[in-house]
Order: structure tokens, then sequence, then C-alpha cells
């Protein structure tokens, strides 16, 4: 089994309803307690446990836990009844005191409702107890495929993941719910014919791909990004400083002639030049969208998308300018084969159908125009028109900067332009871009350019 595989509720179901058909839910259930059982007993071996359980198979696992558990650590079950009362909830809460750990079992993954005051009141109780809260496979009350709370969720510092990783144990909010991530395995095979087929972003993986060159290379040979600069100039000379940072021979920013003036200060080694259609041809990677304002018009801008020949990145003002020609705007970028876009959440919102679930909104959006969709956030999602999805869940929050968007197409247009795969591009970019946001000191896009070289040393010294 893949520890990187992440698997949604109807997934779920049927990996483990195919090993009941070979087996028993009651045996599935004792391998589960039995694990749980384990890795407590070796975590918390002096500590006292209150396992808080509801009626369905998460209950039963904390049940079977403690059953294996015996007299091998102080433990106790508290059944949660559907019927509220006052008396329930002061037992719950003299339980609590009296136990040092607390293992939320109350729900699992297949939570389809909003909680009842009841439970939410359960949840507040938990939450507000001061104790270590160890939730199993997921905190209760969230929707483990949106990472949603049903009204309220349980803030667990410690989440015992069962068999497979859920989409919420990695997305926006319910990832901070989770605390410490721990998978433990069990005999679930993954579905064969899955769809999406979802992975955790590994750096260790994507980093063996990327470009390596020998000696008698020259910048030809590295690849020409070129990118379309608008009045606010900072956003394209990042993209193209990035570029050759990862290792782009060429960059070359190409602007209105009205613009030259803001490009007077550019990176030496960077190229500015007056926009013709020329100096798009013989480039390997078109960025379009940084900085770009609102000094060209739609038609400019899909005749560029359209006639350019190499590989193409569509961001920021690119994309939220067809903010009110969807239908085009879709249209258009299916008839591209090698085309990357990299909305944020308000530009997303712009040209796609938005719902809680950002997972299948992203696979959904690059199903309909048959390319590759980055969906940008502390948690960004990218999904290839395979049905193959990441989740990045190593990002820290110094990217909340401005210019990390700019810095993100630069690092991707960079990698392809030396020959990469579109795909493993995007993965890898986004990756060196975590491993940039976790170094110490690093706050401002300023500071993550000057240290690209060093994290690309890094990588490859590793590798």
């Amino acid at each position: 089994m893949s520890n990187n595989r992440i698997l949604t509720i109807e997934q779920i179901k049927e990996s483990e309803n195919q090993f009941i058909c070979e087996n028993s839910e009651e045996q599935l259930l004792n391998i589960a307690g039995e694990k749980i059982a384990i890795f407590l007993l070796n975590k918390f071996k002096k500590k006292s446990l209150l396992f808080v359980c509801g009626k369905g198979n998460n209950g039963q696992d904390g049940v079977k836990a403690s059953i294996f558990l015996g007299e091998k650590i102080k433990n106790k079950v508290f059944l949660v009844s559907k019927n509220y009362s006052k008396k329930n909830l002061n037992i719950l809460q003299s339980n609590i005191r009296s136990h040092e750990i607390i293992v939320d079992c109350l729900f699992g993954t297949g939570l389809n409702r909003k909680l009842s005051k009841f439970h939410q009141k359960i949840i507040k109780i938990i939450n507000d107890s001061q104790k270590k809260i160890i939730s199993i496979d997921i905190p209760s009350g969230l929707n483990s495929d949106t990472g949603q709370p049903h009204g309220s969720s349980v803030i667990a510092h410690i989440t015992i993941c069962m068999g497979f990783y859920k989409p919420a144990h990695f997305l926006i909010p319910s990832k901070n719910n989770c605390g410490e991530k721990v998978l433990l395995k069990l005999p679930l095979k993954t579905p064969t014919k899955m769809s999406p087929k979802i992975h955790l972003l590994k750096s260790e993986k994507i980093h063996k791909s990327l470009p390596k060159h020998n000696n008698y290379i020259n910048k030809y040979d590295k690849g020409h990004v070129v990118v379309i600069g608008g009045v606010m100039s900072g956003a394209a000379r990042i993209v193209a400083f990035a570029s050759r940072k990862v290792g782009a021979g060429l960059s070359t920013i190409l602007v209105k002639p009205d613009h030259l003036k803001y490009y007077t200060k550019c990176e030496p080694g960077t190229i500015v030049a007056e926009y013709s259609e020329n100096h798009l041809l013989k480039k390997d990677v078109l960025v379009i969208g940084p900085g770009l304002g609102k000094d060209y018009d739609k038609n400019f801008i899909k005749k560029i998308i359209l006639e350019f020949k190499g590989k193409i990145i569509v961001d920021a003002d690119a994309i939220s300018i067809f903010e009110n020609e969807k239908d085009e705007f879709h249209q258009l970028i299916k008839k591209k084969k090698s085309l990357i876009l990299t909305p944020h959440k308000g530009e997303f919102k712009k040209i796609f159908y938005s719902s809680q679930n950002k997972l299948l909104d992203c696979f959904n959006a690059s199903k309909l125009v048959s390319n590759i969709v980055l969906y940008k956030g502390n948690d960004t999602v990218i999904s290839c028109p395979n049905g193959n999805i990441w989740i990045n869940s190593n990002a820290s929050n110094s990217l909340a900067t401005a210019g990390s968007g700019d810095l993100l197409c630069g690092i991707i247009s960079g990698l392809i332009a030396q020959k990469m795969k579109i795909d493993l591009s995007v993965l890898a970019a986004v990756s060196i871009q975590n491993d940039l946001s976790n170094r110490k000191n690093n706050v401002v896009v300023e500071d993550f350019l000057t240290d690209i070289q060093l994290v690309m040393n890094t990588i490859k010294n590793n590798n």
C-alpha cells in the first residue's frame, strides 16, 4: 500500500467492502482495534485513556481497542447515547476529569449530516477539556472529502489515520484540526478503477526527476522562457528571474512600447523587448498573466495563447479577464494540449464552478479544459486531465506574501524549458517552493529568489 495515496469516502467504502466480502466486517474491526490499541499502548503506556465512542464503526473501533488494551493500561469507554440529557453530559465531564487522554471515536469518515446540538455540546466539552485528544481516523464532525465541519469538530493533537489518508487530513480548514497525523496500515487494497486518483505530494520522489545536464550544454539547450509583461513590472520580473534561477538558459519579457519605462531596472540577464509576434517564435515556454493589468484585451490574450507553439502557463489577469466569458475561456484552453492554469481561490471562482469541495472542483475544472489546473492555496491542489490529483501539505504561511504566485510560475516555466515533463514540472515547482517557504527567515519573495540556488543545490546533492 502506497503511503501517499488518499482515498475519498466512496473509495474507502469500496476498499472496505472488498475486504469484508473476502473475509468479514468483524475481522476488519478486530484488526483496526488491535492496531489502535498497540499504538496507544506504545505511545501512552502510563497514561489513562477515555474512549468517547459513537454508535457507528468508528465507535466500534474504539470499543475493540479498549478490549484489546484490557488491563495493560487504564482505560474506559464512554458510549454516547443519542438521547440528550444533562445527566449524560455531567457524566462525560466527570469521566474526562478522571482520565489523562481522550480518544475521540464519536464519528468517522461516513458522517454526512450536520451535528445535533447534543453532539456539538459533546465536542465542545472534549475541546475545552485541556486534555490530550487522539482522534481515530478523522476528528469527529469533519467531512472527510471536503474538510468542512458539520457544525463543529474535534480539535485533535494526534489523528490516527486508518488504512489510507483522507482528503480532510490535508485540506483547509480541517488539516489544522488533525494535529500530528499517524498512518496505521490495514489489509485494505486500493480500488483498481479509481477516479480521481488522489496523492499526497512527496518531495523526495519528485526531486529525482529534476533536469540533469552534462558539462557541454549551452544556454539554448536549457530553454527560453518568454513572459508577457504589463504595467506591474515586478510580477513579470519575478517570473523571468526565477525561471533562470532554476536553470532556464534565457528569459525574455515582452511589453508594449509605452510600458518599457517600467522595466529600466530589470535584473541583469533578463531580456526586455517591445512586443512583436516574431519574439514569440522559437521560445519554449510562455507565461501570460502575472502583472498584466487591464491594458491588454481578451482578443490579444486569446491570439497569443492560440498561436504560441510551446508550453503555456496562464495565470492571474489572463484568467480574471474572462470572468464574463467563462465558456469562451474554457473552449480556448481546451484547444491547447500543453497548458497549465494557476488560479488562486478568487481567480478560480471567476471562471469555474466553486463549492466547498476544493478537490472535486479542481478535478472537474481540469477535465473541463483538458489541461492541468493548479489551484493555489496553503492546501494547493494540482489536477491533471488523466484523473491524477496531488495535494500539497508542506507549505508554510510565509508564502502568504506578494509575488509568491509569480515565483511559482517562474519555477514551473524554468523547469519546463529544460525539457522536464509538464506534470512533473508543476509538482517539482510546488515542492521547491515548499522548501523555500520553510527556510528560516524567508518572509518575502526577495528572500525566496535569493535562496533558490541553495535549495536546488541541496536537492541535487541529496539525489
